[in-house]
């Protein structure tokens, strides 16, 4: 595991959120500042299956953006576990129900990240936060159809 974590930006964000509606989206920044940093921790920052629960349950939860909320969460979060060194064991068939039983809440958001995030040999940090995003916009294309179609 890295020694020390890595995150996405509100930038980041933004462009996870483009990339998943296809088009710029209104937003509140202090919504949007707010959501964001929920990958962070209180004290100590060191555990990264609760950041990413807490990211995953309250970015669509606080909603800043007018649309794609739980897409970009969803892809939020699993580049947050990849670039700290974790990779995701999860299919792009069951994304969105996986998400769906995280948000209602079906499934604990924690216990439900440790079952997909896993050590990695390689660590996909040195690869670049964008292209990470991208390889995960490409492997989890029908979760995110799924995600943005409603």
């Amino acid at each position: 595991m890295a020694s020390q974590l890595h995150y996405l930006t509100v930038q980041d964000i933004l462009w996870i959120n483009l990339q998943v509606t296809e088009k710029v989206q209104h937003f509140s920044f202090a919504k949007l500042e707010e959501a964001t940093y929920y990958q962070y921790a209180y004290g100590e920052s060191r555990n990264i299956a609760r950041q990413a629960a807490r990211f995953l349950t309250g970015f669509p939860r606080m909603s800043p953006l007018d649309c794609g909320n739980e897409a970009t969460a969803f892809i939020g979060c699993l580049t947050f576990l990849q670039i700290n060194g974790l990779s995701i064991e999860l299919q792009d068939a069951q994304g969105a129900e996986w998400l769906q039983s995280v948000l209602s809440k079906k499934v604990d958001a924690e216990t439900a990240i440790n079952s997909i995030a896993k050590p990695s040999m390689h660590h996909q940090g040195s690869t670049g936060v964008r292209a990470t995003i991208k390889g995960l916009l490409s492997e989890f294309a029908c979760t995110l159809l799924a995600l943005t179609k409603a």
